[in-house]
């Protein structure tokens, strides 16, 4: 029987979430589940969303109500599913450090899920805070077995410069979706090295600084042979950054 899990991405505009080193916990955590999301259905995993965009399920312009008509709204769309498992995707927040895994009560699934990204954490030296039970979180009141990540502090500068590595971001996210799958009774297949994207040598943010500076002198070259030179090292700097060449 094919199996089905549901991905909730957590907060939503206009409820951002927590936010902290420049980042907003609603983005960071739909970029999280989607990378997770990718695994579960190379796995052949019927994924259901809660939410597709950057906006809650609820239209209230209260604050306050809005954010309850939409939980309200997560744990329908949950409910009219037949989902072998329910797993809520956030970033915690406070000055502290780590990750956590939060539940309604602990069973095999929830433990198989906390100990394959455990075990990521361990091998990168980031604090594993345990499994915790939460009987007041309404998401998590839900048909399928729930369970909140907390994947680490948005406010924490340590903890975001290594999600912010793709590396690290990747790992996080297969090691979750590698969990997910051992808690509905499917065995993981690793991605194939031809599968896997080469990681960037160069921040996509610096290329373009570099490549600024290169178009400026290009703008001033009189010969064409610099003109040619200098379109050539712009385009080894896109390269270097995993954006596309155009000088071709």
């Amino acid at each position: 029987m094919e199996k089905s899990v549901v991905l909730d991405y957590g907060h939503g505009l206009p409820d951002p979430g927590a936010c902290g080193c420049g980042l907003e916990e609603y983005k960071v955590a739909a970029e999280i589940g989607s990378a997770a999301k990718m695994h579960l259905e190379r796995h052949n995993v019927k994924v259901v969303l809660t939410r597709t965009g950057p906006h809650s399920l609820s239209s209230a312009r209260d604050l306050k109500q809005n954010k309850r008509e939409d939980l309200n709204k997560r744990v329908a769309v949950t409910n009219a599913v037949d989902a072998d498992l329910f797993v809520s995707f956030h970033l915690n927040s406070g000055g502290g450090t780590g990750y956590e895994t939060l539940c309604y009560s602990i069973d095999e699934r929830v433990r198989a899920v906390h100990d394959a990204v455990a075990e990521f954490l361990k091998n990168n030296n980031v604090k594993d805070r345990g499994i915790k039970v939460r009987t007041d979180l309404a998401v998590l009141k839900c048909k399928p077995k729930a369970m909140l990540l907390e994947c680490l502090f948005i406010d924490n500068p340590k903890d975001m410069e290594l999600m912010k590595k793709p590396s690290f971001f990747n790992g996080l996210a297969e090691a979750i979706a590698k969990g997910i799958l051992t808690a509905i009774g499917i065995k993981y297949v690793p991605l194939k090295k031809s599968e896997k994207k080469e990681e960037p040598r160069m921040k996509q943010v610096d290329a373009e600084k570099v490549v600024a500076y290169l178009q400026a002198a290009w703008k001033v070259a009189t010969c064409e042979d610099e003109k040619k030179e200098i379109g050539r090292l712009a385009d080894e700097v896109r390269a270097a950054a995993g954006m596309k060449k155009v000088n071709v």
